[in-house]
């Protein structure tokens, strides 16, 4: 007797719950999966056939420069940008070299370790401590010192690059 007393005080329990179902986050409209690049295109293309659709081409809309440009000489960043452009001096980067390159493996190797070991005790990636042996990375003295204190050897500066004379 106490349990259908229960039951029956539960059921009345939830009559005054609203129990229609609710859309959150979407409209009552059945939903419509996005078009795709060709079904766009096909759609376009039918609407261009039936004459709702007119292009027009905007002169100079395909490129960045602007007419007359902005600045003094007739570009959008002036004489700096003009002299840079017609720039005809070609520059040579500064490499490490083979000498070092060596070095800093004769080194590494005497010291049985990896690049990658070398890399992790100098802080930087086994790809700089390749560079380096193979001679093509750019020289920062710091990473030489580094090189220089984890391996405990003075390892060879590279030549310093030439300085043209300023022409007058």
């Amino acid at each position: 007797r106490r349990k259908k007393f229960h039951t029956s005080l539960t059921i009345m329990s939830f009559q005054h719950q609203d129990w229609t179902p609710a859309n959150v986050g979407r409209s009552t409209k059945p939903y419509k999966k996005p078009q795709t690049e060709a079904e766009k295109k096909a759609e376009l293309e039918k609407a261009k056939k039936a004459g709702l659709v007119a292009t027009e081409q905007r002169m100079g809309a395909a490129s960045n420069k602007s007419v007359g440009g902005h600045g003094p000489m007739g570009t959008t960043a002036g004489a700096a940008a003009r002299r840079i452009e017609e720039e005809t001096e070609v520059f040579k980067v500064q490499k490490t070299g083979a000498a070092l390159g060596k070095a800093i493996q004769k080194a590494r190797t005497d010291k049985k370790m990896t690049q990658k070991d070398l890399a992790t005790k100098i802080n930087e990636t086994a790809k700089v401590v390749q560079e380096y042996e193979s001679g093509k990375a750019i020289p920062n003295p710091a990473i030489i010192n580094k090189l220089d204190r984890a391996l405990g050897v003075k390892l060879p500066r590279p030549p310093k690059a030439p300085k043209k004379k300023a022409e007058d």
